[in-house]
């Protein structure tokens, strides 16, 4: 889906059958009615969720400043009776997190819609793995414990629909007053906190405790679905990517699997962007392994790949991993990458290349 669209291009007029192909498809709730949710009995569009740009910390004092939260961006649905939560990639993963099934008991003036993130604590500090862990699970009663001794955490940070009417043309000033009025805190839900202008303070706070690194808004815009703006910029204190697996190499002696081969989506072909082993746990080596022969095909699934690997493995390009590395090379691959996990909330076609 090309970003920039205010809401998915489906619906209006598609049949019984064209109707449930969308909503296999994507994955949704029987509440979703082609590019509408139904809350409350009111009609309100899906959207996917504004992006952010890298940059360099700065200060600003037409900007906020908050934590970049290491785990899901999430769109959390609201009315009286229930939560959908839908991610960047309009996936709906509600059964994922039964512990943020009564967010809408924590928010008032319903129907509403939420932007925030879905997080896992661990030690005080969010944990990605430990969130991708949860996101790996299907049955239900498993589901369930991992509610238990890994409960997530909707960190929300802006309010684009309150009393089912858009607030996404307002200032980001005044949805962050709206959202701070809304939102009971509690268990399930935080606001995450944020500064103005002293951004370059705030970002080595961040990084001096573990965190991933900070976000930068400017305080009068707008909220702009599925689009990358510069009015937005993430201040990371790691580099990292989020890149496609198009094959794998077995590993020698005791590892089974050596290294991924990982490329990124240019628009019509994945384009190779190096390979990443380190960072792979042996728990993970072979549930990864099982995914992957899956997944396997006899021929190259990516071009610019090294010529002459040994024990290459092709798959499908259908899996998606978080890496962060050092910097790229001067032919734009990975230098020291170190695999994160896999990402369960992102599609192939959301990697694009990388640029130095």
């Amino acid at each position: 889906m090309p970003g920039g669209a205010a809401m998915l291009a489906w619906g209006g007029g598609a049949g019984d059958g064209a109707l449930r192909a969308i909503r296999a498809k994507l994955r949704l709730c029987p509440k979703v009615e082609g590019c509408f949710i139904v809350l409350g009995g009111m009609k309100v569009p899906l959207v996917k969720p504004m992006l952010a740009v890298a940059a360099d910390p700065f200060d600003d004092q037409n900007y906020f400043f908050e934590v970049k939260w290491d785990g899901y961006r999430c769109l959390a649905y609201l009315d009286e009776c229930s939560t959908t939560l839908v991610s960047r990639n309009l996936k709906d993963i509600t059964g994922a997190f039964p512990e943020l099934h009564s967010l809408h008991r924590h928010v008032a003036e319903l129907p509403a819609v939420l932007d925030g993130e879905i997080i896992v604590l661990q030690e005080g500090k969010p944990s990605f793995s430990a969130l991708q862990s949860r996101a790996a699970l299907s049955e239900k009663n498993k589901v369930q414990r991992a509610a238990g001794h890994l409960p997530a955490l909707y960190m929300a940070f802006d309010l684009l629909y309150q009393r089912g009417r858009p607030l996404m043309e307002r200032p980001l000033v005044e949805r962050a007053q709206e959202l701070s009025g809304v939102v009971k805190q509690g268990d399930a839900v935080l606001l995450s906190e944020r500064v103005r202008a002293e951004g370059k303070l705030f970002y080595r706070a961040c990084v001096e405790r573990g965190l991933e690194g900070a976000m930068a808004k400017r305080v009068d815009s707008k909220y702009l679905p599925g689009t990358r703006s510069p009015l937005w910029k993430k201040l990371r204190h790691t580099r990292e990517a989020d890149l496609v697996i198009c094959g794998y190499r077995t590993g020698r002696g005791s590892r089974l699997l050596g290294a991924l081969l990982l490329g990124a989506w240019d628009g019509s072909k994945h384009v190779y962007q190096g390979m990443v082993g380190t960072g792979i746990s042996g728990r993970e080596e072979l549930s990864l392994l099982q995914k992957l022969k899956a997944l396997q095909v006899n021929s190259a699934t990516l071009v610019g790949g090294p010529a002459g690997l040994a024990r290459v493995h092709w798959v499908l390009p259908e899996m998606v991993c978080r890496v962060e590395y050092l910097t790229l090379t001067r032919d734009g691959l990975l230098r020291h990458p170190v695999y994160k996990g896999l990402r369960y909330d992102k599609s192939p076609q959301e990697c694009s290349p990388l640029q130095g």
